[in-house]
């Protein structure tokens, strides 16, 4: 924890250089040497948050691994659920090791269980706790599985999701043996479909799969974080509906003052806020990318401090106009017609995915390399619960 700490003290003194600066530039427009220096600073800064959000990684990792130690010695009635998911481990590295024809009938029969499917050849489910560091590690890819909310179906087929907008009624005093008004509220629904991502195929020589340090949980966590992280995201962010996930931006409703082209104001940011309904208003989070970050880290509110706040104590994030914000760089930078900040309530954003990430083993692509491939893939898609209370709003700036 100690070079957590060190890193965080670095993180600090490196926002309190860019906070002194902009005291000393008082307002006014930058130099050309005052605005490379800043950008200078940004960047240090910039470092030093992601060597922060790594330690802070590797710190929960650690604790993985403690929780799993403790997990050794857990009572009697936990010992079922281990021996089942040790024997999947084993069964799940035979059969990227070995592959389809080489594994044992014994490995063959437990993956058979566990995936409720006759043969190999749909490539096999990631165990348990991979497929849990898998989900930890794609939150540093864009933005999105930190936002909304993450949940399994079994099955592939659409599936719907009611939605009720009843957020107009409330109580009221009425006289004794007077009869109660009646509202019916307005019940909705959404379909979330199963949209097929794969992966690049990986190389992985014979040689290295024989080595006795090959780590197959690096390889695969590094494989599955990097690349879903940016193809899902990107979708789950922009994407239609048509074919695809609908993301988080086209669903977002459009706040009804839009920002400059090119600009963005303390002005922008009460209206985005107050925009939407005290209900998400309550659980608000903003989003917008790393470009968007900085520009809003030089605006002030009225009594002259700065809205961009960073953490007062270790564990608590930075803060914008006091609510907590994601960083998601595929949001679209300020600029004429574009949305370049969400706020509302991100967890109404719904993202299925179908059982859990999947790899296939390819034995022939690369034979002549003495190598096999790897193939991840995974069937997601996203929505945002709204029945038209509109839980996300988003700030749109003026065309030219």
């Amino acid at each position: 924890m100690g070079k957590l700490k060190a890193l965080k003290e670095k993180r600090a003194s490196a926002y309190k250089a860019l906070e002194q600066m902009r005291q000393e530039c008082d307002g006014r427009e930058f130099t050309a040497e005052e605005q490379q220096r800043w950008d200078k600073m940004l960047a240090d800064y910039d470092q030093a948050d992601e060597a922060v959000e790594a330690e802070e990684r590797f710190v929960d990792i650690q604790r993985k691994q403690a929780e799993e130690r403790y997990q050794q010695v857990r009572p009697d009635n936990s010992k079922n659920e281990e021996r089942e998911q040790a024997e999947y481990r084993s069964a799940f590295n035979d059969y990227i090791l070995n592959g389809a024809n080489g594994i044992s009938a014994e490995s063959r029969a437990i993956i058979a269980q566990r995936d409720k499917l006759a043969g190999l050849s749909a490539g096999v489910l990631i165990p348990t706790e991979l497929a849990s560091s898998i989900e930890v590690a794609l939150k540093t890819y864009g933005g999105m599985f930190e936002a909304g909310e993450l949940f399994h179906t079994s099955r592939g087929g659409d599936l719907t999701l009611p939605t009720i907008n009843d957020t107009d009624a409330k109580a009221v005093i009425v006289a004794e043996y007077t009869q109660n008004t009646r509202r019916t509220p307005t019940f909705g629904s959404v379909t979330l479909k199963a949209h097929t991502y794969r992966t690049p195929t990986i190389p992985i020589s014979e040689e290295l799969m024989q080595d006795s340090a090959f780590n197959l949980d690096a390889v695969l966590t590094n494989l599955m974080s990097e690349s879903f992280g940016r193809g899902i995201n990107e979708h789950l962010t922009l994407g239609t509906g048509t074919g695809q996930p609908k993301g988080i931006v086209t669903c977002a409703t459009a706040c009804a003052d839009k920002a400059a082209a090119n600009a963005i104001t303390l002005d922008n940011i009460i209206d985005l806020m107050k925009s939407v309904d005290a209900a998400y208003a309550r659980n608000g989070k903003f989003m917008f990318n790393r470009n968007t970050l900085y520009e809003l880290m030089r605006v002030k509110d009225l009594t002259g401090r700065f809205i961009w706040q960073e953490g007062t104590r270790d564990g608590l994030p930075a803060t914008l106009f006091g609510k907590p914000y994601i960083v998601n760089d595929d949001m679209a930078d300020i600029g004429a017609g574009n949305a370049s900040v969400l706020f509302g309530d991100l967890k109404k954003y719904k993202i299925r995915m179908v059982k859990s990430f999947r790899v296939k083993r390819l034995n022939e692509l690369l034979a002549e390399y003495l190598a096999i491939g790897l193939l991840g893939f995974a069937r997601v898609d996203g929505m945002l619960l709204d029945a038209g209370t509109n839980p996300v709003k988003k700030l749109v700036h003026a065309a030219n």
